[in-house]
């Protein structure tokens, strides 16, 4: 969640700048509210990250951004609305609040220097739910006091985490075996290693990552440490329903050669490794978060990026550029690796200068 909430909204206030049809986030005549929030149904407390972007015709943004009264509103009553299914009553409305994030265990990452953003306060809008319901659908509604101007943002759905597949939820086959392990020894040409799933209910995206755990051991002195790489191995953007299958796959040949570029050579002569098991994490995200992928962040690059205006927002207002969406997160932890993949590890030429020797006791 982190990853998602808190990104320094930059990419927003920047990039949201184009030709002289576009509209401009720094006009001296508007006040321009950014906003993000991905939420996970798994959590029982969520946040929304709601500033304002750096607009003085008299000021530079790169000295506005030092500066934390120039990123927040003061006054902002804000609120997630709950529908029924029909998207037509609301049965619920949930008050959210100022928060410093540093004092949620979020805090913002330090600047590369005194010339760039501040770290402190940092502020998010929080709220607390344990039963986001993805039969439901939600709405953001900023009640700016500053502005007096009140702005919303489409309905969105909660990706559905449950895990039975009969529940139109989160089912992913392997993740339902007990002792899973993995197997990639094979790399011949067209040897892969696939991950069947459903697309659960109000999900759009997939994405999987495996985490590699392994120990750097010291043959000298024997002290070990543990480290760990994570590999994202496949992403999914085809499947448009929810219910349908979703197979994530990569090449077996593609782990030894990830392994290779993030694990490196040991150290030292004294360090040889140990593997250790597996942790898969398989993400699911809503449509607002994909569309906000594929057009925001698919139009900030390229040889015409200047004058390309990303024109995706989940909002109505004209002066609130943002996302509101979901996603969700099913796990396992501690799949093992069997011993023909260990042996191939051990042999194969991307992988023969990590110096793999065999499996950690722990």
């Amino acid at each position: 969640m982190k990853q998602f909430l808190f990104a320094i909204v930059s990419i927003c206030t920047f990039s949201f700048i184009g030709c002289s049809d576009d509209f401009e986030v720094a006009a001296p005549y508007r006040q321009i509210t950014v906003v993000k929030g991905i939420l996970n149904p798994a959590d029982t407390a969520h946040y929304i990250r709601i500033q304002k972007a750096f607009l003085d015709e008299n000021k530079s943004a790169i000295e506005m951004a030092k500066e934390p009264d120039s990123s927040f509103y003061k006054m902002l009553d804000v609120k997630i609305l709950e529908y029924d299914s029909a998207r037509r009553n609301v049965l619920a409305s949930y008050d959210l609040w100022r928060v410093r994030t540093e004092d949620e265990n979020y805090p913002k990452d330090d600047p590369l220097s005194d010339k760039q953003f501040f770290t402190s306060p940092n502020y998010a809008y929080k709220f607390k739910k344990a039963d986001l319901n993805p039969k439901f659908w939600y709405q953001l509604v900023i009640n700016n006091l500053d502005l007096g101007r009140a702005d919303s943002s489409e309905l969105f759905g909660v990706v559905n985490d449950d895990s039975l597949r009969p529940n139109n939820g989160f089912f992913i086959f392997a993740f339902n075996v007990k002792n899973n392990a993995f197997n990639f020894a094979q790399t011949t040409l067209q040897k892969t290693y696939d991950l069947n799933l459903f697309m659960p209910q109000n999900g759009r995206m997939i994405e999987g990552v495996i985490r590699f755990n392994y120990v750097d051991s010291n043959i000298v002195t024997g002290a070990q440490e543990d480290k760990h790489v994570d590999f994202h191995f496949d992403k999914e953007l085809n499947v448009t329903s929810f219910g349908g299958p979703v197979t994530l796959s990569t090449l077996n040949s593609s782990f030894y050669a990830f392994l290779n570029a993030s694990i490196g050579t040991p150290p030292n002569a004294n360090i040889v490794r140990l593997v250790d098991t597996c942790h898969m994490f398989v993400y699911a995200a809503s449509p607002e978060v994909y569309f906000y992928e594929q057009v925001n962040l698919g139009q900030s690059g390229g040889l015409t990026a200047d004058n390309i205006q990303p024109n995706y927002t989940t909002f109505k207002s004209k002066d609130v550029i943002g996302v509101v969406g979901s996603r969700a997160v099913r796990s396992y932890y501690e799949a093992y690796i069997d011993n023909a993949t260990l042996q191939a590890l051990k042999t194969n030429e991307a992988t023969i200068p990590l110096e793999i020797r065999g499996r950690s006791s722990h």
